[in-house]
């Protein structure tokens, strides 16, 4: 009897053992995930993938557009491990070092949900993608309280958060947690960028008119190189189109004379800088085209329109061309950055354009250089130049010897 009571008793601490390695086993495999990457993509709201990044900005960086239209970050994974149904795959952003227990913790928390939850029913080994909207990931990386409980679906106010310019870099978390309290069991770590504010625009916007153009001078952003200038826009509209506001008039007491429709300017062109310089009424017979730079209700700000750019940090200047003569138009500039992103519009400047008959002025509007003239914008060669003024001279000399023979 006492060897059965004795076998017995070995037998049950085998089984309570074996049970005891079982379950540590289980739950060590159950806890346990890797996750690797395989690609990341952004990805409309119907699943399909967005347009392309500029060249040279990765598919990790979250733009201001990319917030606007809803574009989420798609990360395809593979998963290694034994998943189970007690734990979750949680997606945490906001700038925190997340994966710490600490960065989690409600009314202290660094870090907040960046997407709901992912059941640990469905996930399984092998490939699994997890879709991260921008503007969840932008709404907690601007939050100044992280949403550290129930996961809230961010908003497009949180495209226009970011405080400073140029890029910034952050992290978003994938957590393999039975709760947010606790320490995870598997962990993903994408790196992202968030761009989704402009660079600082140009300023002394100032405006000189021409023949059906008008061109805009300005001040380049100041410290462009380091604000991350790429060049700037300029959006333009009659203001007629506004708001139909009238374009400013003089006293009608002192109607002056009228807009001049076909030349009627004393010689005007280009200075120095390149600006040009309005010709005078000839006999007061009509009036050179009218500016205003003043802004305000004869000169609202146009629409974001875009009808010019101009490449380059430092650019200062560029001309709007196909315009209307005898149209007041509104224009305005903004500078943009790598990611495409603009930045605050200038206030605006309005001009008329109108003929001007002055030849320097045409010539230089129209492409024109020293050593060479210009037909519809194109230079003429130097050759084609030199035969002109060559035919010009025979027929002035034949002019002359037939004057002298009568």
């Amino acid at each position: 009897m006492r060897t059965f009571f004795s076998l017995l008793l070995r037998t049950l601490v085998a089984v309570c053992i074996g049970a005891l390695t079982w379950s540590f086993t289980a739950d060590a495999y159950a806890q346990s995930l890797t996750f690797t990457a395989i690609n990341v993509t952004r990805v409309k709201p119907d699943g399909s993938n967005a347009p392309s990044h500029p060249s040279g900005v990765p598919n990790n960086t979250l733009t201001r557009d990319d917030c606007i239209q809803d574009v989420s970050l798609r990360l395809s994974l593979t998963v290694a491990g034994t998943p189970d149904s007690s734990h979750n795959l949680e997606a945490w952003g906001g700038g925190g070092t997340c994966d710490q227990v600490s960065a989690r913790t409600p009314n202290t928390a660094t870090c907040g949900r960046v997407r709901d939850l992912i059941g640990g029913a469905s996930v399984r080994v092998g490939t699994l993608t997890v879709d991260i909207r921008v503007q969840d990931i932008a709404d907690q990386q601007s939050a100044a309280s992280k949403n550290a409980g129930p996961y809230k679906r961010g908003t497009a106010a949180a495209c226009d958060a970011q405080t400073t310019s140029g890029p910034q870099s952050t992290n978003v978390y994938l957590l393999w947690l039975t709760s947010p309290s606790a320490e995870q069991q598997g962990l993903f770590t994408q790196p992202v960028t968030i761009d989704m504010r402009g660079p600082p625009g140009p300023t002394g916007i100032t405006a000189g008119e021409g023949d059906r153009v008008v061109k805009l001078n300005w001040t380049a952003t100041q410290n462009a190189g380091t604000e991350g200038v790429q060049g700037y826009k300029v959006y333009c509209a009659p203001v007629a189109d506004i708001d139909a506001a009238p374009a400013p008039v003089v006293d009608a007491g002192d109607a002056g004379p009228p807009a001049c429709e076909d030349g009627g300017f004393t010689d005007g062109g280009f200075d120095d800088a390149g600006n040009p310089i309005p010709g005078q009424p000839i006999d007061g017979g009509c009036a050179p085209p009218v500016s205003d730079g003043g802004g305000g209700s004869n000169c609202p700000k146009p629409p974001l329109n875009e009808c010019a750019t101009a490449g380059g940090a430092i650019s200062n200047g560029t001309t709007v061309k196909g315009l209307t003569n005898g149209t007041y138009y509104s224009f305005a500039v903004a500078a943009y950055n790598k990611s495409q992103n603009v930045g605050a519009v200038s206030d605006p400047v309005c001009a008329t354009p109108g003929p001007v008959a002055d030849f320097f002025y045409q010539y230089r509007r129209d492409g024109g250089e020293a050593g060479g003239c210009a037909l519809e914008g194109a230079p003429v060669a130097n050759g084609v130049t030199i035969a002109g003024a060559s035919v010009i001279g025979i027929a002035l000399l034949r002019r002359r010897r037939k004057g002298k023979r009568s």
